[in-house]
This record gives C-alpha cells, sequence and structure tokens, in this order.
C-alpha cells in the first residue's frame, strides 16, 4: 500500500486523534531503549481514547501492513519498533486512572499510565504497586506487563506478572475481551489466557487498561550500602542476605568498573575505584525492621565489608542509592552507544559468568561494566561501544552470543524483565526443544495468525505476510530448535532455594529434601496428599498470603503432553520473561492438555518460631478486624491471614515463621491488636504447619468481598477457610452444596474477574470463541 492510501486509510478511522507522516515525526520512533538498532515506520497513529484505539485495532486488518503497539518507547530489547515498517500505534492519550479500591487492594487504570504517576495516585492510600523499573518515572505500565518487567525491589515483591489481576485486549478480529479482572481469577472462561498475554509483547492483542494487585506501603525502610575488595566477599553477603529473616526489597551489586565510571563522573560519591558495591534495603513495620538493623549490618560486615553505611532517613537513603541511580544514564553520556544485556543464572555460576564477560570484553577491546540484581541473579551486563567504527556492533552481537550460551548452559535463561524483543530472538532455540519450541510458535497463531501484531519479535520466523506478498513463507534464520527437550534433572540448589522433585511428592518427602538444609515449602494443603493433587484442588494455600500462589512458588515442570512426549516449560531462575508463559497457563489447566511429572519448586528460609495465633470472640468484631489486619504493613510478615467460618464459629488465624530474637516484636503487635480489637487471643509458638486439607470448592473473588462471601457460604452449613488478602475461599462441604454454591455465586464471579473451581466436577463449558482457540491448542498437543 502507498503511503497515501495507507494514511487515507487511517484518516477513515482516527477522527480525534493524530495521525503522523513526516519524517521528521516517525523519526521519533525508529527505536527504543535499545538505541543502536532503528526500523522507520510508514505511519503512526496517537489515538484519542481508548475508545479510538478499539477502533484502530479493529480496522487494522483491513491496512494489510504490520502493526506496533507502543506506550513510552523505554523498552531495552527493541520491542515496540516497526522491525517490518506499517504503523505504529502509540497509546500515550491512554492514561486514566480509573479506580482505586483501597479496601480490595487493586486498581484499574489504561495502558499509558506510568509508574511514577501510579505511586503518586496510591500514596494517599497508603497502598503501592511493587514493580519498579528503573525507567518508573516515565515507563508505561502497557509496556510493563507487555514486557513482564521487573525492577530494583523485585527480589522479595516479585514482578509484573505477579500483580496482574486481569487484561482487557483487543484482539485483531477486532474482539474486545477482559481476561480476569479486580477478583484476578480467569472470569467468564475455562482457562486462564491472561498468562498467555503478561510478557507477550504485543504480539497477541493491544491492551487498553489493567487491574493490578496493590500491597499495604511499608511503614518504615532502611537502607544499607557496603564495599567489599573482591567478588568472593561480596558474593558472602549476597549468599548470607537472601537466607536473612528480614528478606530484603532489594540486593544490588556493582562491579569496581561501574564503580570507577561513577566516581570518575561528577555524580561522584566517594566510592574506592577497586571496590565492588553492594546495596541493600529491608522495610516493615518500624518496630521490626528497627529491630533488624544490626543483623543486617553485621552480615556485609562479617562477610569483610570495607565500609557499611545505612540509615532510614529519606535523604540519606536517597545518597546511598545515588551511585546505582546514575550508572545507567553515565552510560549513554559516555558511550555514542551501549547495550544492556538481561539473564538470570543460579546464583553459583555468578563468578563465573562476570569472569567470561571481563574476558571476551577484553579481548575484543570493548568496555564493560555490571551494575545488576544480585538477589536474584539477574545480570545486567552494559557493554559501551560506537557503532560507527566498523566491526564493534559485530564484535558486542558475538560476546552477547557467548554470554547467552553460557547462561543457558549453567540453567539461567535469556531475559529476566527486558524480554526478547527482537534483540534476543536468535537465541531462543537455545532454550526450546523441538516440541516446546512448536508450541510456543503456536501460541501467537491462535490470536494473530498472519503476525501482523509486532512481527520479528520473541520468535524470529514470526514475519508478517501482506495478502499480496508472493513471496516465500519466511524461515527461522537457519535457527533451529535443540535436538532434544533440554528436561529438569532432579536436584536442589541450596544457595538459590530451589528444587526440582516429582509431581507426587508428599510433605514428608519435600521435608526431607529440602529441611536438612534449612529450606521449606510453606504452600502445602494436606501431609499425604501428593502435590499435583494439591495444585489441582486450588491454586492457593494459605500461606499464599505472604508468598503467592502456586504459580508463583512452582516456577518450571516436565510435563507430559496428551502425544506421550515430555516438554520442558518454565525455568529453574525464579525471573523469566523467555517466551509465552506457557508454564502458569499449563499448571492451571487442570491437566487438560497434559500432566506434570516433576515440580521445580521455589523454596523459602526455615524459621526458629512457627506458630498459629488465632483471635476469637463475637463474629462481628472478629471480621471487623480483618481490614485493619491486612492494611497494616505487618501482613507481609505473616504468613496467612486466614478467616475461619463454621457454624457459629467464627475466628481469625494467624500463620507466622518467625526468628526467635524477633519473637517478642511479634507478640507485642499481635496482643495489643487483639486487645484493641476486643478480641480473645491464643498464641501457640510450636505449632504444626496449617493443613487444612485440599478444599471441595474453590471461589476466587475480590479481597473486599471474601469476608462477606465467606460467611453467607457458611450459613449453608459449609464449613469456610477465607484466605483474606487473596480474595479466596476454600469450602469444606457435600457435592450437593457445592453445586447450589456453584449455581448461585457463579455470574457475580465472573463480573469481578473472579471464578469457581472444584475437583470434583468438570470445568466451565467454554464460550464458542474460547474452544476454537481450545483446539488449535489441543491439536497442537496431540501432534505426533
Amino acid at each position: 500500500m502507498s503511503s497515501s492510501a495507507l494514511e487515507a486509510q487511517l484518516k477513515r478511522c482516527v477522527t480525534r486523534g493524530r495521525i503522523l507522516t513526516a519524517p521528521a515525526q516517525l523519526a521519533g520512533y525508529d527505536t527504543d531503549g535499545l538505541g543502536y538498532k532503528t526500523f522507520r515506520p510508514d505511519a503512526v497513529v496517537i489515538p484519542a481514547d481508548a475508545d479510538e484505539m478499539v477502533r484502530v485495532i479493529q480496522h487494522a486488518q483491513e491496512w494489510d501492513v504490520p502493526v506496533c503497539v507502543r506506550g513510552a518507547g523505554t523498552s531495552l530489547s527493541g520491542g515496540p519498533v516497526a522491525a517490518q515498517g506499517g504503523v505504529v500505534v502509540h497509546t500515550s492519550a491512554l492514561k486514566n486512572i480509573t479506580q482505586i479500591n483501597r479496601e480490595g487492594f487493586w486498581c484499574e487504570a489504561e495502558c499509558s499510565v506510568n509508574l511514577q504517576r501510579l505511586d503518586d495516585a496510591l500514596l494517599p492510600h497508603g497502598l503501592f504497586y511493587p514493580p519498579d523499573p528503573s525507567s518508573g518515572p516515565v515507563c508505561t505500565l502497557g509496556g510493563n506487563v507487555a514486557m513482564n518487567a521487573g525492577g530494583a525491589h523485585c527480589f522479595r515483591y516479585g514482578v509484573t506478572s505477579n500483580y496482574v489481576l486481569g487484561v482487557e485486549a483487543v484482539l485483531l478480529d477486532g474482539s474486545v475481551h477482559r481476561f480476569g479482572g479486580p477478583a484476578g481469577g480467569r472470569g467468564p472462561w475455562r482457562e486462564d489466557w491472561k498468562r498467555f498475554m503478561v510478557g507477550s509483547e504485543g504480539t497477541l492483542g493491544a491492551f487498553t487498561r489493567f487491574w493490578l494487585r496493590l500491597l499495604p506501603r511499608p511503614e518504615k525502610v532502611w537502607t544499607f550500602r557496603a564495599t567489599y575488595p573482591d567478588l568472593m566477599t561480596a558474593e558472602k553477603a549476597i549468599h548470607a542476605l537472601v537466607v536473612h529473616s528480614s528478606n530484603p526489597v532489594a540486593i544490588e551489586l556493582m562491579d569496581p568498573r561501574c564503580v570507577e565510571m561513577v566516581e570518575n563522573s561528577p555524580m561522584a560519591v566517594g566510592l574506592p575505584k577497586n571496590a565492588f558495591m553492594l546495596l541493600t534495603e529491608i522495610d516493615g513495620p518500624a518496630a521490626l525492621v528497627d529491630a533488624r538493623v544490626e543483623s543486617v549490618s553485621q552480615i556485609l560486615r562479617n562477610a569483610g565489608a570495607q565500609d557499611v553505611v545505612f540509615s532510614d532517613e529519606e535523604d540519606q537513603r536517597k545518597k546511598l542509592w545515588k551511585a546505582r541511580k546514575v550508572a545507567g544514564g553515565l552510560m549513554g553520556q559516555l558511550s555514542a552507544d551501549f547495550v544492556v544485556q538481561d539473564a538470570v543464572i543460579p546464583k553459583r555460576a555468578l563468578a563465573e559468568l562476570l569472569q567470561l564477560v571481563y574476558d571476551e570484553a577484553d579481548a575484543a577491546g570493548i568496555r564493560a561494566v555490571n551494575v545488576f540484581h544480585a538477589g536474584d541473579g539477574n545480570l545486567h551486563p552494559n557493554f559501551l561501544f560506537d557503532s560507527r567504527n566498523p566491526g564493534e556492533l559485530e564484535k558486542v552481537e558475538h560476546i552477547g552470543k557467548r554470554l547467552m550460551q553460557r547462561v543457558v548452559e549453567v540453567g539461567g535463561t535469556l531475559s529476566g524483565e527486558h524480554g526478547i524483543g527482537n534483540d534476543k530472538t536468535a537465541y531462543m532455540p537455545l532454550v526450546f526443544g523441538p516440541d516446546s519450541l512448536r508450541l510456543q510458535l503456536l501460541i501467537p497463531t491462535i490470536f494473530n495468525p498472519r503476525h501482523q501484531l509486532n512481527p520479528l519479535k520473541v520468535f524470529a520466523n514470526r514475519r508478517f505476510e501482506s495478502s499480496t506478498s508472493t513471496s516465500p513463507p519466511a524461515k527461522t534464520n537457519g535457527h533451529h530448535a535443540a535436538t532434544s527437550e533440554r528436561l529438569f534433572e532432579p536436584f536442589l540448589d541450596t544457595i538459590d532455594g530451589i528444587a526440582c522433585i516429582s509431581a507426587d511428592a508428599v510433605a514428608e518427602d519435600i521435608e526431607r529434601i529440602a529441611g536438612p538444609h534449612r529450606w521449606r515449602f510453606p504452600l502445602l494443603l494436606d501431609d499425604h496428599t501428593p502435590l499435583r493433587q494439591q495444585v489441582d484442588a486450588t491454586g492457593f494455600a494459605p500461606a499464599s498470603s505472604r508468598f503467592g500462589p502456586y504459580c508463583d512458588n512452582i516456577v518450571g515442570m516436565n510435563w507430559r503432553l496428551p502425544n506421550g512426549r515430555v516438554i520442558r516449560v518454565g525455568e529453574r531462575v525464579v525471573k523469566t520473561t523467555t517466551g509465552y508463559d506457557l508454564f502458569r497457563f499449563l499448571l492451571g489447566s487442570g491437566q487438560r492438555f497434559g500432566s506434570p511429572i516433576d515440580y521445580v519448586l521455589r523454596l523459602r528460609p526455615t524459621s526458629e518460631v512457627n506458630a498459629v495465633i488465632t483471635m476469637s470472640g463475637r463474629a462481628e468484631a472478629v471480621v471487623t478486624a480483618v481490614p485493619p489486619l491486612l492494611h497494616d504493613g505487618w501482613m507481609h510478615w505473616f504468613d496467612s491471614i486466614d478467616l475461619l467460618v463454621n457454624g457459629d464459629d467464627t475466628q481469625l488465624r494467624i500463620g507466622i515463621a518467625a526468628q526467635a530474637d524477633e519473637w517478642p516484636v511479634y507478640t507485642l503487635f499481635l496482643t495489643e491488636f487483639a486487645r484493641k480489637q476486643h478480641l480473645a487471643i491464643t498464641i501457640n509458638d510450636h505449632a504444626p504447619p496449617l493443613r487444612d486439607g485440599c478444599p471441595d470448592l474453590v471461589l476466587k473473588t475480590a479481597p473486599e468481598h471474601v469476608v462477606g462471601l465467606a460467611r453467607e457460604i457458611a450459613r449453608r452449613g459449609v464449613q469456610v477457610v477465607a484466605l483474606c488478602y487473596t480474595g479466596v475461599i476454600h469450602a469444606y462441604g457435600d457435592s450437593a452444596t457445592m453445586a447450589a454454591l456453584i449455581a448461585r455465586h457463579t455470574e457475580a464471579l465472573h463480573k469481578l474477574g473472579g471464578d469457581w473451581h472444584s475437583r470434583h466436577r468438570p470445568a466451565l463449558t467454554p464460550t464458542a470463541a474460547e474452544s476454537v482457540w481450545i483446539t488449535h491448542l489441543e491439536h497442537a498437543c496431540r501432534l505426533p
């Protein structure tokens, strides 16, 4: 299509927004944060609002050109760029924060709300949205969800996928769908399609708005900065911090080359130039976090720190963060071009991978500096070069190839938070075997069969072919899947707290493997039921209040397809945004597309005190106590906060795993809280693990509705455990009662983006549209 014909087509559907076609205007969309790769679009469309955005996507197939949806353009992997030309849809006008629900810990916001604005809006409500990429002042929610962004504080709080409750997306067939919603479930769908949407890099649909999970803002924060003479001593501190009871929100490391770069600049902060700089941060209730300051500082000193500085004063904390914050900007000032790589590795391989970066870069004459998220092994080597100099770009790409090959060999993954874009497509066959690659390539064709949305991203052979094209089908540029699947072998990583065990393991098996090394898996419902059956019964356990659902604590699987073949899905590291999230989709599918053989579990440090606290009294007093407890910063430090309702008996149950020296601080808060709420309190500080058993029915609603729903259900003679923060109800009763509850509550749950699930009843019947998507997947899973 000629440029004039394309512009005429665009003007027919964009009547209030803007259309850019002048070369000077298009130049601003040539690239993203990657910088040195440029792709000129044929036109840019800026819809005036969400309605016009929907209309634009609904007409996109008529244009017969590639379409790329773009937010702020801060991606570092070549994601929101017109790699095959065509139209860039810039969503900058969709920046409304529609709703903040303090009681339910969620908000609704459009795709181009930036993180800083969202944080400012949440501040008066005492809430925050944890993902915090360094581009937070300008990056948008749409880009964050598309790339599954992380940030410095995701070591404890997690990445974007841990906080997306719902996605509204416009598909290329013109349909608008809401996957999930405030309740964070499936909504009126049989399968959880939002799992594919998050991290899909703009290849499946165009996002318009999101529902996001929020947390109570911590009362107090301490920041620590330490310097170390070598990597060995810095690693010692990192490993000790990872298992410390303070559970730091961030553990960052800068190598001496990065420190020297900062100290030779006007942004110098007085660090020794030949040192590694470690930055860590703890937060929580003032009484608890203050009690931990000395032990954290002692960890840093005992590891061999040359200097330790820490503060809880806001201005001083900003100064401690300064060197880390300015590093990225300095690289842009000091070098014509630079590449920030992004890979996640088991931490035991840290020294080896850093040495590989140094050796390869030094041999090639390329300047390399490292500043990265050390707590979860998320490397960010930075390569400074000038693409105008012949051969320099090729040298950087060769180093990147060697690095990614070794990352995969040591058990890591290609990206933890930047995504694949068009920067790492060549390395994807290193990760996926033939069967898993076939399924990965199938996923975009379900929603975007001609690859019109963001072609040449994620996988190199995702090339758009126009309806008039006479060229042969695109090839894979010589990149082929591994000759066999890279299956997980049984292992226990005592440094990262990751273990691969049989899906048929029971609690005793997990304890036997992890317990002697002071690790635990807190999301168990039953002592004797195999783990796979517990996962099928519900996506949540009481400890999900603190640690999230099963899909955040099982990070990988060996999965047997219906055709008998076994594939690997997920990773053995806790962060990944490498391909489509087939792992979470299959884990929650109820074995409708196969079955698990092995799980890779994310373990948690054991504690000296394992306690169960119950608060009881008048039913109204008990339920009135739930909201203030959830909104207190202490809720981050309780494994579970559950409302137990059985007939007329209503109790608030709190599960805690703590260290002995901190236990008095916990009991002081809890006894005072119970007194203020006029409740009796019982403390059992030698309690066995909470095991309620597999529920007969699970209802997923929004947290603001969970208490009322639990009480209503209990009136029908059903025993109820309400997981208050997650909005989950575990119900125990006979089949007839469960069926009646499903009939009564399904419509209301679906309106909230919630759902129901019962191990005794068949899953929801799919709609006509969903049946088509399911058929595609089922066919691929059964291919010989």
